[in-house]
């Protein structure tokens, strides 16, 4: 099969924190489906933004989809930061007209303090008080008090990820409304069997009996900061030889090369669930007036009420 009809027909697109993994995990489950792997490529924004040059087929298609065949009804893939990049959904849509696009939204007081959280876990956030780092974003945005691992200062910008109406308005008027699904987080916990097969249905996929929606995503943390960072921040010199092991075991039939499985397999040892502090009434009030607005116009694109977010 040639590699280039491999290229998506669908995108998870966002936002963090509210689902996108779980839904990309049913989806890549169901046998009717190609699904990236891993799940964020990250191609189109963060990859193509650093380097201009890269190929879409030796980059993206070769890495992500080797397991493309034509016996799929439908390919996809996961990146959560193209919601956030205009160029990137642009550089989609030079390659297919015809993506979709699915989007996960969620209340932005919950989902911004969940997301800073999991900033914390990928050693991207250093400061472990949610409020301060929140205020911290003017000072970082002008490059002040960026943690040292943390792969784009964008990524602290808490208001501006929390924004999904904004960036929802925006995706529809580059795409076209019919090619976007939006599913609101409390539809999909509340009834997970119906947004699947009604995602199902928006991608032109066969249902596949699934019934069992195990919880994919939890409060993770790290158990040592060192080792973390080892498996997370890799120096250039590691990433390199572990890409050529990686090449090697490709051409030689193997699926998952050792370095890799040992990876993963010191991830899961080294990972914890850690509950998160709850939000204090003050910082729940100020992030509910930060965000208001946005959410209007969110329950305004979605013509649904969620004045009860704020």
């Amino acid at each position: 099969m040639n590699r280039t009809e491999c290229f998506p027909d669908f995108f998870v697109v966002g936002a963090p924190r509210c689902g996108t993994t779980a839904i990309s995990k049913y989806l890549s489950d169901n046998p009717n489906i190609c699904f990236s792997r891993p799940k964020e490529p990250h191609f189109f924004s963060i990859f193509q933004e650093e380097r201009p040059d890269a190929d879409l087929q030796r980059d993206y298609l070769d890495l992500f989809f080797p397991h493309c065949t034509p016996e799929y009804q439908a390919i996809g893939e996961g990146s959560v930061s193209y919601l956030y990049y205009p160029r990137a959904i642009e550089r989609i849509q030079a390659q297919n007209p015809g993506a979709r696009f699915i989007v996960m939204v969620r209340n932005p007081v919950d989902m911004i303090h969940s997301y800073h959280a999991r900033l914390l876990a990928l050693m991207d956030e250093e400061e472990e008080d949610f409020a301060r780092a929140w205020h911290l974003q003017k000072e970082r945005a002008d490059g002040k008090h960026l943690p040292r691992h943390c792969r784009t200062p964008h990524l602290l910008q808490y208001e501006e990820v929390g924004s999904m109406g904004r960036h929802l308005e925006r995706l529809f008027e580059t795409v076209g409304r019919g090619n976007c699904k939006v599913v609101v987080f409390d539809d999909f916990i509340g009834d997970t069997l119906a947004v699947y097969r009604d995602v199902l249905q928006f991608i032109g996929v066969d249902y596949d009996g699934q019934t069992a929606f195990p919880p994919v995503e939890v409060s993770k943390f790290y158990r040592i900061r060192w080792l973390q960072l080892l498996l997370k921040r890799p120096p250039t010199r590691v990433v390199k030889y572990a890409l050529n092991i990686e090449q090697r075991a490709r051409q030689k039939g193997k699926k998952k090369p050792l370095v890799k499985r040992m990876r993963k397999w010191l991830i899961r040892k080294n990972t914890v669930v850690r509950k998160r502090p709850p939000l204090e009434p003050r910082t729940r009030e100020m992030l509910r007036q930060a965000f208001a607005g946005d959410i209007e116009k969110l329950g305004n694109l979605l013509q649904r009420d969620l004045s009860h977010w704020t």
